[in-house]
């Protein structure tokens, strides 16, 4: 048993506010308490509240504060005061989602209330503290708490701000970690910059779209080299609240070079279909949409096959997706979905003692409880495939992992929040034993580095320099396919290690890149030797 006094507890209790939302009808809360055994303490949201506006400490506030640096006050205060872009009809419409509902269910375990009651209130206080600006505070969310008191289970609090504080700390050294490996600086760094430069061919654009085999209009659209051909083909697959615009820099890149490049929206997870389901204008799609996506590439290869056969080679095609879209392309690669893995993993949502926040697994968890037509999606047209910040595990398990029967490109981020790496990429990169894949670790890279786009982010979620993220790659992915589907030998040297077992570092800061052959299970807990890593 760990003993723990008041002068460790409550720092943590104010701190977990950063994390704990809260509801809001009639009455405003007066006091958040935190309870332990027969322990109780509590702070004043309006000292709170005066603190995040004003930055005054009043007595009532003070013996917290005066636990925590003045870092962690300054990290307190930038919390409470954090907003987001939204609008109460957009929290309700997303709250009223099968994906809501689930975020909901693990938030209210932090609080010391009834689920019930605790949910229609944190519900509440999320819709409410949106209405007056279009904008969600965590100090309005406190201000709007329904219930004069909003309690916390300070068991439950500790274990998400030790889970919290675990996570963050091994952001900062997950890449150093993955090095002391064995990694050495590469000889051919250079070559990276020169494979992120664009080519020498003219390309055209070619929009259109197709009936997919739910009878759902998808829309696409072909980059083609100028010339006879043939070209090979390389097929991109956006991620979740995600449209093929994200990656079209890159497939630019690659039909400058010679590759025909097909992308697509997928139906049931771009970005427009989400921000319609959020903005009360469509419909949730069935909760295990997505495990088809799969499908829709293949019939995106089957209609360039038809428009432009003759100039595209289809018989041996490259995939790239990022995150559900890295789902996407590992299951075309031969990666069996593993139902009965998904269905363990997610029993541990309904545990009232765990406290499961990682959204790609909340994600995933939507999925079981739906009828499933097959688990079988591989394509024997795919040669090669790149997943960039792929959602993995649980629906694949260690075994299914292995199944992958093409070389693998798989490009991890060690900020990603919405698809953490060691979880997502790196455990499932254990099971990898298909020759010539590669695992890539970029250090401060997050969910999101890769992407195109202009929309108004915390730096956090963007990460630093997305200009050179999307340079490397344009790099990596060049290099990945002008071997595997051209079988151009000068370039491996790059995707290979200076000596056997280690790994190769390149790129340059502030998102240097770690490059690795081959990662054992051991080696991974070497590198996280306190994290559990058995297939959940």
């Amino acid at each position: 048993m760990v003993r723990l006094g008041w002068r460790s507890l409550c720092p943590l209790a104010i701190a977990l506010m950063v994390w704990v939302p809260a509801g809001v009808p009639l009455i405003a809360a007066d006091r958040i308490t935190a309870r332990l055994v027969e322990f109780e303490r509590s702070v004043s949201v309006a000292s709170l509240a005066r603190f995040a506006r004003d930055g005054e400490i009043d007595a009532d506030l003070r013996f917290y504060l005066d636990r925590l640096t003045p870092a962690q006050r300054r990290n307190l205060r930038t919390a409470l005061n954090g907003s987001a872009p939204v609008t109460a009809v957009m929290v309700s419409n997303f709250l009223a989602t099968d994906l809501g509902q689930r975020i909901l269910q693990q938030l209210v375990k932090v609080l010391d209330q009834s689920p019930a009651v605790a949910e229609s209130a944190l519900s509440s206080a999320l819709i409410l503290a949106a209405a007056p600006s279009d904008e969600i505070r965590m100090i309005d969310v406190l201000e709007a708490y329904p219930l004069s008191t909003l309690r916390l289970n300070l068991v439950a609090v500790l274990a998400l701000v030790e889970q919290v504080s675990h996570e963050l700390n091994l952001e900062n050294q997950l890449y150093a970690r993955l090095a002391a490996l064995g990694a050495v600086p590469s000889a051919s760094q250079p070559r990276l910059g020169t494979l992120s430069e664009t080519g020498p061919l003219r390309y055209g654009a070619e929009p259109f779209a197709f009936t997919g085999r739910k009878g759902t209009t998808i829309e696409a659209l072909a980059y083609l080299p100028e010339g006879p051909g043939p070209f090979p083909l390389v097929v991109l697959a956006p991620g979740l609240n995600s449209e093929m615009n994200a990656l079209l820099y890159l497939g630019q890149h690659l039909a400058s070079h010679g590759y025909a490049v097909a992308a697509l929206n997928f139906p049931f997870t771009s970005g427009t279909v989400i921000s319609g389901i959020i903005r009360g204008t469509g419909l949730m799609p069935n909760p295990n949409a997505w495990a088809s996506q799969p499908h829709s590439v293949s019939d995106l290869i089957d209609q360039v096959q038809i428009r432009w056969g003759e100039r595209v080679d289809t018989a041996a095609v490259g995939v790239l997706g990022q995150s559900l879209g890295g789902y996407t392309v590992i299951a075309l690669a031969g990666a069996q979905l593993d139902w009965d893995h998904l269905r363990q993993a997610c029993k541990a949502l309904a545990d009232p003692h765990q406290l499961v926040l990682n959204p790609a697994i909340l994600w995933q968890c939507m999925a079981p409880g739906e009828v499933v037509e097959r688990q079988d999606f591989r394509d024997p047209r795919v040669r090669a495939a790149v997943a960039v910040n792929p959602v993995t595990n649980p629906i694949f398990s260690a075994a299914s992992m292995g199944d992958v029967a093409v070389p693998l490109l798989m490009i991890a981020g060690s900020n990603d929040l919405f698809a953490p790496p060691v979880s997502q990429q790196l455990l499932p990169y254990t099971a990898i034993t298909q020759p010539d894949s590669l695992l890539v670790l970029q250090q401060h890279g997050t969910h999101l580095s890769f992407l195109n786009g202009d929309a108004p982010l915390p730096a956090f979620l963007i990460g630093p320099d997305r200009p050179l993220a999307r340079q490397d790659l344009q790099a990596l992915s060049r290099a990945f396919f002008d071997r595997h589907l051209r079988q151009e030998r000068e370039v491996a040297p790059l995707l290979q290690p200076a000596e056997a077992g280690t790994g190769t570092e390149m790129g340059v800061e502030p998102l240097p890149l770690l490059l690795r052959p081959q990662l054992s299970q051991q080696q991974l807990r070497d590198v996280v030797p306190d994290q559990r890593l058995t297939p959940r």
